[in-house]
């Protein structure tokens, strides 16, 4: 288990028959289970990461396109107990966060999501406040974060040195519902 982004890859098993009556799957039913079954196929972000790191192809930015999700995927890369970060490059980070913080002790700002710093590993999106969306870019630009799960709107205008660039998901909701990215929004 572990969620969408979470777990591990390879966790599922097929369900062939035996809808609500016990009898073969409706059509709506059997959507939904070729649709888990997918789901289950796809390797989690520890397991992505990890293996990243693995063929040294850190540092890399994971485009999401949802603020939860964002967080949800950093949260689960820091679940790995496996920092991404030297031990020499933990603590500048968490010396940059401690002047960060001290310079902006009155801003409302999860602690958590600072935390992970150190690890090497961070959420960018538009729920975050500007300065801390600017100590990410900062961080990331020193090499110190290995590990960036953002929002398309960390592409605009920015300079991040990425080793590798994920893109989770080829389509995305919009105004009239889901659609697949188009060329311009992949570039």
């Amino acid at each position: 288990g572990g969620g969408r982004y979470g777990g591990d890859c390879g966790r599922g098993g097929a369900i062939a028959s035996g809808g609500r009556s016990g009898g073969p799957l409706s059509v709506r039913e059997r959507v939904r289970t070729e649709r888990q079954l997918a789901r289950e196929e796809v390797p989690s972000m520890p397991y992505v990461v990890r293996a990243l790191a693995r063929k040294e192809m850190l540092p890399a930015i994971f485009f999401i396109f949802s603020r939860a999700g964002c967080d949800a995927a950093a949260e689960a890369a820091a679940g790995m107990r496996m920092g991404l970060t030297s031990s020499e490059e933990a603590r500048q980070v968490t010396r940059r966060v401690r002047e960060w913080r001290n310079a902006n002790a009155q801003l409302p700002v999860d602690d958590e999501r600072l935390a992970r710093l150190s690890l090497g590993i961070a959420s960018h999106h538009a729920g975050m406040l500007p300065l801390e969306k600017a100590l990410v870019e900062a961080l990331f630009q020193a090499k110190l974060l290995k590990a960036v799960f953002a929002t398309e709107t960390l592409a605009a205008g920015i300079n991040m040195p990425a080793r590798t660039t994920v893109i989770t998901v080829l389509s995305k909701r919009g105004d009239v519902g889901i659609a697949p990215l188009s060329a311009s929004q992949l570039l």
